[in-house]
């Protein structure tokens, strides 16, 4: 049904020795519980050590309120993950820990494209790996630099000239600094704000994860800088140019319906993507009806603008892990988790508004539950462009032998699938539907040309997995 993406980072920065950021940074955590659910994990400063807590599983499974308690500081640092690179295991969970001087906390969204080059070198000069996850490559290249350099800025300089790839970091420091930074491209979101009932600095993925904890948006962090809160203050530094790439899938899909990314409201994005699906091959049905839950927005774009009513169709089991999360048999989990409406849709036409098809698995598994509950007829429409290219910067499709659309045309998908019609959003709907500028956006999974300066990596899927 959906791709899979590559966590969430959050961090608190209080001004105030008194305050107690934990239960902040918990609140945004399960605020961006969508873009992870493997493991949770938190890292504060507190006595002036380091202390990470972290587990497998969702945020209130790994965190209660005596390990809050035990977590009460003035600053720290917090992360949900899905993994890309390493496995799904405790010991990749994040914030990573670096016994550096000072020492230092990690974690970090994205996926490093020259993780392997990097791995061996950082090896060859004596760095012992314990994990396998490209967050560790990120801290080794970070103490590498302070060997070398005398300041954390510097240090940090240093290690994203030679980092490849998509990557949105917040980090904690011994010496009571904090530190995020972004990639010059701007693959990944990160956005600043600040809670004044803490007198707080605060760092998120994505604007819900501010709103969540009430904290003001202050802006975006910049693509290719880093930002320093140090002694009460916040330093600003640009690192690096380049042309921006951010990833289309954040409007899409990623991003929660009531964030802002890049200035760009992600429900305006959605409705409008419902718009203009409508204007595309219109066909006669009785209801439009979503698949839960990030594409109930553009079923009201669609409905707006068609004037077919948008009905729901599917019961919804809330404690299934959304479908995307489980790599092995998507469709078995896309029947757990959806149940058609048999006596609202039985003998009705439909137009089923999804949000992507990446493998067809989901979809398919879809198609044939509501055929079999009476459906007469099945429209399917997609809000994203079909997926032809591997994405190599945290989207988890690596490989060409993955994606469904991949050489195919689109009725060769619609027979796959099992649609009585199958209409995909252009490309160039979708860029006008998101409103930044062709080249501000990354596009390469729907053509295939990657950003200037990112190698793409073919490799199978058991080196991706680890």
């Amino acid at each position: 049904m959906a791709p899979r993406e590559a966590c969430a980072v959050f961090s608190a920065y209080s001004r105030s020795a008194d305050a107690d950021v934990s239960g902040l940074i918990f609140g945004g955590l399960l605020a961006l519980q969508h873009r992870g659910q493997e493991s949770a994990g938190m890292t504060v400063l507190k006595n002036n050590r380091l202390l990470t807590f972290k587990g497998v599983g969702l945020v209130l499974q790994v965190f209660d309120r005596n390990v809050l308690k035990e977590l009460r500081s003035p600053r720290g640092i917090g992360h949900v993950r899905y993994s890309t690179y390493g496995a799904s295991a405790f010991r990749n969970a994040q914030p990573i820990e670096f016994n550096s001087k000072p020492r230092f906390a990690l974690c970090f969204n994205g996926t490093i494209v020259n993780y392997d080059e990097l791995r061996t070198e950082l090896k060859g000069k004596g760095y012992r790996f314990e994990t396998t996850s490209d967050s560790e490559v990120i801290g080794y290249l970070i103490s590498d630099g302070l060997k070398h350099n005398s300041t954390l800025v510097e240090a940090i300089r240093y290690a994203m000239d030679k980092l490849e790839g998509a990557y949105s970091v917040t980090l904690l420091s011994e010496d009571g600094s904090m530190a995020v930074f972004r990639d010059p491209y701007g693959f990944r979101p990160l956005c600043m704000g600040y809670m004044k009932d803490l007198d707080a600095y605060v760092f998120s993925s994505e604007t819900a994860g501010l709103d969540a904890v009430n904290a003001s948006f202050i802006e975006d962090v910049q693509p290719g800088s880093i930002k320093l809160v140090e002694d009460g203050k916040v330093r600003s530094v640009k690192v690096s140019e380049s042309r921006h790439a951010h990833c289309m899938f954040e409007w899409v899909y990623f991003a929660r319906q009531d964030s802002a990314i890049e200035g760009i409201d992600v429900f305006e994005v959605r409705w409008r993507l419902g718009e203009k699906l409508a204007e595309l091959n219109p066909v006669d049905v009785d209801y439009v009806v979503p698949v839960p839950e990030t594409s109930r927005v553009a079923a009201l774009g669609y409905s707006a603008r068609s004037g077919i009513p948008i009905m729901e169709g599917f019961g919804v089991n809330r404690y299934a892990l959304r479908t995307f999360i489980m790599p092995a048999n998507r469709g078995y989990f896309a029947r757990l988790k959806l149940n058609p409406l048999k006596r609202v849709l039985k003998g009705k036409r439909i137009v089923l508004i999804d949000d992507s098809i990446v493998r067809g698995t989901t979809s398919r598994t879809i198609v044939s539950m509501l055929k079999k509950a009476g459906v007469k007829e099945v429209h399917l429409k997609i809000t994203c462009p079909p997926l032809i290219a591997p994405c190599y910067m945290g989207v988890d499709f690596p490989t060409f032998e993955e994606l469904i659309a991949h050489g195919r045309s689109v009725e060769d998908i619609r027979r796959a699938i099992g649609a009585d019609s199958l209409t995909y959003m252009t490309v160039e709907g979708l860029v006008e539907a998101i409103g930044l500028p062709r080249d501000e956006l990354c596009l390469a999974c729907l053509t295939g040309i990657y950003p200037e300066g990112i190698r793409p990596r073919f490799k199978s899927r058991e080196v991706i997995k680890r």
